[in-house]
């Protein structure tokens, strides 16, 4: 286990010269408090109404586990952090539930697409037949990608390892949209076929959710 306590990779970098390096080890975010102590913590279930949060320092033999039965506001991480702050001050040092929660908002705003995909433009252009989308696209990073018609004329697009299949709604032209799913959903999120043209079958879909490092396109063999 204590293996599990030491850095592997830096994830959130000081913000100054002087600030405090963020760290994730093998299943925790691995911190140091300003006595030098290891603190481990993680939160999770972000997107599926049972926030969490724990953290530990080992060395002191303290830690404290927060389970919510509500979508992330900030609460568990605050909970915990006054808890902390109370062990070794005697009450809280800051209002520690109005910094997560501001955390979170910012987090789920840059989550989502800037293109609201409930609201289709007024001249939207008229997606191509279905069989200029249709097939299997690869990705080196994420797998493959089928996207199939069903007899009702509508599109869906299959992926991952079980595979999760995905409905497409169209919105303008070569480009649809589907709702993601998840820990981390972040609502409608935008797929695009390229290379679609003059009856040739489109050569690249981009999934738009999984696009953030730009790993998101897909490719037809």
């Amino acid at each position: 286990l204590e293996r599990t306590h030491l850095p592997e990779i830096v994830s959130t970098p000081p913000h100054a010269p002087a600030g405090r390096t963020g760290f994730y080890g093998l299943g925790w975010n691995v911190s140091y408090d300003d006595q030098g102590r290891l603190r481990l913590s993680h939160s999770g279930a972000f997107a599926l109404g049972t926030n969490t949060n724990v953290s530990m320092l080992p060395g002191e033999q303290l830690g404290i586990v927060v389970l919510t039965n509500g979508a992330p506001v900030g609460l568990a991480d605050s909970v915990a952090l006054d808890f902390f702050d109370t062990a070794q001050y005697g009450k809280p040092t800051a209002d520690w539930l109005s910094l997560a929660a501001q955390i979170y908002q910012q987090g789920e705003e840059a989550g989502r697409s800037p293109t609201d995909y409930t609201k289709p433009p007024g001249d939207a252009a008229d997606a191509q037949p279905d069989d200029t989308y249709t097939g299997t696209y690869d990705n080196d990073f994420y797998g493959p990608l089928t996207v199939t018609a069903a007899k009702n004329g509508e599109l869906t697009m299959s992926l991952g390892p079980e595979p999760t299949t995905f409905r497409l709604t169209h919105f303008d032209g070569d480009t649809f949209s589907f709702e993601t799913v998840g820990e981390n959903a972040t609502g409608l999120s935008g797929v695009t076929f390229n290379g679609a043209s003059n009856g040739a079958k489109a050569g690249k879909v981009t999934v738009e959710a999984f696009d953030e490092n730009g790993l998101g396109t897909f490719t037809r063999p």
